[in-house]
């Protein structure tokens, strides 16, 4: 920055030199703005591993839960069964045959043997149908505005060609699933008198439930029936929707699911590792070189930090500390020399299929020491995490009205020099304008005596 007068008597370049002064006097805010910068990156780093820990928190809560690990699959001996199971699926199976599939009334209809007003009747009630026309069309449209009412739906199908070329077309009507839904249409609002255009009895496919058979081979088999092809409950908590008939018996099996509850131990040791890893890469230290040819040893974010020692050092206890005397590795988790966690798979499996309800309870036990930690620390109120990074919050606040002052400071200092400088060359130019008279005076003497 330069100023007004910049070196008019003296000749100095005095913008440079005020500069120059600030600038060491700034060294101290350039220090403040340094700690305020890292203090900022160390907030950042402390949120995002908060929010990994937490993350932790509600995997190790999630896998903790006995629950959690009552989890089953559905499985058919033959593709004319289709198995659905629910989170709250038991195990269990069952035999079965697929005697009969559920299907709905279909009825052909000559639009010419319509009045203008019918009646559709299904299910006890009657409903009136009033089209705009008597065309083929307008019949389907009015029959179709009622379908949400009725179940009947309505459509137009080709079925011959008339005398002259010209293509006929019959009405189609087509109810739900389910013997309770088949329906007839009545010339009149009165159905009483059974005239009616089209019935069950005359359709070209009658309305009908599925029907299976349980326990098909035994003396006394059981039947169940259903409006649609979907029997519900079948065993607790299972679906099964038949596609087919099937004289040959199926199978129909719940079994507990091997592979999810593989994938729940799969997520503790995931999210401990996500935790883990993001602590060990702030806390790594690098090795530079500066200009001077020094080495410059650089700590990270973490490093140092006992907090953060404390919690890797919880989180890993408690991921492979024993469980009544066994060791965790004896399920598949295990910890190498340089604390990298992980989870063997066939151990695992093979400790599930030895011992399951052991192998869970322990996985159950180990999930819950490492949401205890979890929780510990990254609780939103008073965690360790949680309260680190407020009192960070608070350095870096304070950092920044330290720079702000600074910058006050400094202003004023830079005021004061352009003062005192500009006093300096209005006073030199006083000066010299003085020496300059008193030279041209003298000459002037020197002149006379001549």
């Amino acid at each position: 920055m330069t100023i007004g007068i910049d070196g008019m008597a003296s000749g100095l370049d005095t913008g440079a030199i005020i500069d120059g002064l600030v600038k060491i006097q700034a060294n101290q805010q350039v220090l403040l703005k340094q700690k305020s910068t890292a203090a900022s990156s160390l907030v950042t780093a402390l949120q995002g591993l908060n929010s990994r820990v937490s993350s932790l928190a509600t995997a190790a809560k999630k896998v903790a839960d006995a629950d959690s690990w009552a989890v089953t699959k559905g499985s058919s001996s033959s593709d004319a069964v289709t198995v659905s199971s629910s989170p709250d699926a038991k195990p269990g199976s069952v035999e079965l045959s697929v005697t009969r599939l559920a299907s709905g009334q279909v009825s052909l209809l000559k639009p010419a043997d319509l009045p203008s007003s019918f009646t559709i009747a299904v299910g006890g009630e009657s409903h009136e149908v009033v089209p705009s026309s008597t065309h083929a069309d307008d019949i389907a449209a009015a029959v179709n505005e009622l379908t949400a009412k009725t179940g009947v739906s309505a459509t137009r199908v080709r079925t011959g060609t008339d005398a002259d070329g010209n293509a006929t077309y019959h009405l189609q009507l087509t109810g739900r699933t389910g013997e309770a839904n088949a329906f007839s249409v009545h010339p009149g609002t009165d159905t009483s008198d059974g005239t009616a255009v089209a019935s069950a009895t005359n359709a070209v496919v009658k309305a009908q439930d599925a029907a299976i058979k349980l326990w098909p081979s035994a003396a006394e088999p059981l039947e169940l029936t259903s409006a649609t092809n979907t029997f519900d409950g079948v065993i607790d908590g299972v679906n099964l929707t038949v596609s087919k008939v099937s004289a040959d018996p199926v199978t129909v099996t719940v079994t507990s699911d091997a592979e999810a509850q593989r994938k729940l131990a799969e997520e503790l040791v995931s999210n401990v590792t996500v935790v883990l890893s993001e602590i060990a890469s702030r806390s790594r230290t690098t090795t530079e070189t500066n200009s001077a040819g020094n080495t410059v040893v650089t700590g990270g974010l973490f490093s140092g930090d006992s907090a953060i020692r404390f919690l890797t050092s919880d989180v890993q206890s408690t991921l492979t500390n024993p469980v009544g005397g066994k060791s965790p590795s004896d399920i598949g988790i295990s910890m190498d020399r340089y604390g990298k966690v992980s989870l063997d798979k066939a151990t695992f499996d093979k400790a599930m299929s030895e011992d399951a309800e052991g192998t869970m309870a322990m996985m159950q036990t180990v999930a819950a020491r490492v949401g205890e930690v979890a929780a510990r620390a990254s609780n939103a109120k008073d965690g360790t995490l949680t309260t680190k990074i407020t009192s960070q919050e608070s350095v870096v606040k304070d950092l920044g009205s330290q720079v702000t002052k600074w910058d006050e400071r400094l202003a004023a200092r830079r005021a004061q020099l352009v003062a005192q400088f500009s006093s300096m060359e209005v006073r030199l130019s006083q000066l010299q304008s003085t020496q300059s008279w008193l030279s041209n005076q003298m000459a002037g003497l020197s002149a006379s005596r001549q």
